[in-house]
This record gives structure tokens, C-alpha cells and sequence, in this order.
């Protein structure tokens, strides 16, 4: 890799990890000021405040490009298998979960938080915006083969190191635990973005995945 490539590399990474953290940071900050300021709203307006930035992030592009933001159906058909396959396995992980070792600490979470507000909120942020970026770039400097996994490692890392912004308000082990079965679920949810063209089944399987870990 020449210097110029190697410099473009740096530059996707950096702005990756940069527009992640920074949104995660100024989402937090907004809901403290709002939250503050309207202690009395309605719970389900409140867990869109909690997490207001990411979805203006996230959805912005919906406007402007859905298609190459992964808003389409593209090959899911094609790949059913795969995804019935990833719907059995992040359904059935975090129920094994509680049945081991009880309820997890999202459990007073509420469903629409959980299975509508994070799923469209981090998977328009990371599988829509990121991976669609960060494919774009990489693909200019690689091969489709390469740039694919690219792709799906390094938005996988930022995924799953924003979920240590969690630290503090549960307990740790868990987090780190999170931490770690982030890493799965980034691995997933981009190849599925990866290899159906669409952002629609990182969704739904986020979705079921939270669900499957607080109802």
C-alpha cells in the first residue's frame, strides 16, 4: 500500500471513530439538558430524547441517498438462510443468557426503547451511515473481497467500544461483557448489510436481539 493509500486509510478510520464518539458524546449531553428541562414528558418521548442525536444522524442520509445508505430490500431474498439462521441465533442468545443468569440490566428498559428506539437509532448510525462510507472508501483502495471485511472489522471496533459509554450507569462486568458480544453482533449485522445491499435485517435482528433481552 503507497503512502497516499495508506494516508486515506488513516483518515476513514479516524473519521469513523471520531463521528461515532462524537455523536454518542453530544447525545448525551442533549438528553441531559432536555430531560432536565422537561422532567414530565411521556416515557416514550423520553427514550427518543435519549438518544435524539443519533437518530438526526442517522436518518439525515434517508433524505438525500437512501439507496447507497442501504434503505432498499436488495438481495434478502436471496439470503434467507443466513438470516433465519442469525434470527434464531440473537433470539435465542440472550434468552439462554436469562435463563442462566437472570435479567440482564436492561430489563427496566422499556420495549419501545429497546426494539424500536436502538435498533433504528444505532443501526442507522453504524450499518447505515459507517459501513456505507466506509465501503465507498475502501472499496476505491481494494479489492470488493477486501474492502467488504474492511468494512465489517472496523465499524465492528467502533461499535463496539461505543458501548463502553455505558460504564457507570451499569454495572461493569456486564458492560464489558456487552463490550465483547458487541463484537458478534458487528460482525453480523454488517455482513448481513454487507452481503444483502440493505440495512433493513441489521434492524429487525437488533431489534428481536434487545427484545429478546428485556420482555
Amino acid at each position: 500500500m503507497n503512502t497516499k493509500s495508506l494516508f486515506r486509510s488513516a483518515v476513514y478510520i479516524l473519521w469513523g471513530v471520531a463521528l461515532v464518539w462524537g455523536v454518542v458524546y453530544a447525545g448525551n449531553l442533549v438528553y441531559e439538558v432536555i430531560s432536565t428541562q422537561n422532567p414530565n414528558v411521556p416515557w416514550y418521548v423520553n427514550d427518543i430524547f435519549s438518544d435524539v442525536v443519533m437518530l438526526f444522524v442517522a436518518f439525515m442520509p434517508v433524505l438525500w441517498a437512501p439507496k447507497f445508505f442501504g434503505y432498499q430490500f436488495g438481495d434478502i431474498a436471496r439470503h434467507w438462510k443466513m438470516l433465519l439462521g442469525m434470527v434464531v441465533f440473537f433470539v435465542g442468545a440472550p434468552l439462554l443468557y436469562r435463563l442462566i443468569l437472570g435479567e440482564t440490566p436492561f430489563g427496566a428498559n422499556t420495549w419501545f426503547f429497546e426494539g424500536v428506539v436502538v435498533p433504528l437509532a444505532e443501526e442507522g448510525l453504524m450499518r447505515g451511515v459507517l459501513v456505507s462510507v466506509l465501503l465507498r472508501g475502501f472499496g476505491q483502495m481494494y479489492k470488493a473481497a477486501t474492502a467488504d471485511w474492511l468494512t465489517i472489522i472496523l465499524s465492528t471496533l467502533i461499535f463496539s467500544t461505543a458501548h463502553l459509554n455505558n460504564l457507570g450507569d451499569y454495572p461493569t462486568g456486564f458492560i464489558l461483557f456487552q463490550v465483547g458480544f458487541a463484537c458478534i453482533l458487528g460482525v453480523a449485522f454488517g455482513y448481513a448489510r454487507v452481503k444483502t445491499g440493505s440495512i433493513y435485517p441489521a434492524i429487525i435482528l437488533h431489534a428481536l436481539f434487545n427484545l429478546a433481552g428485556t420482555l
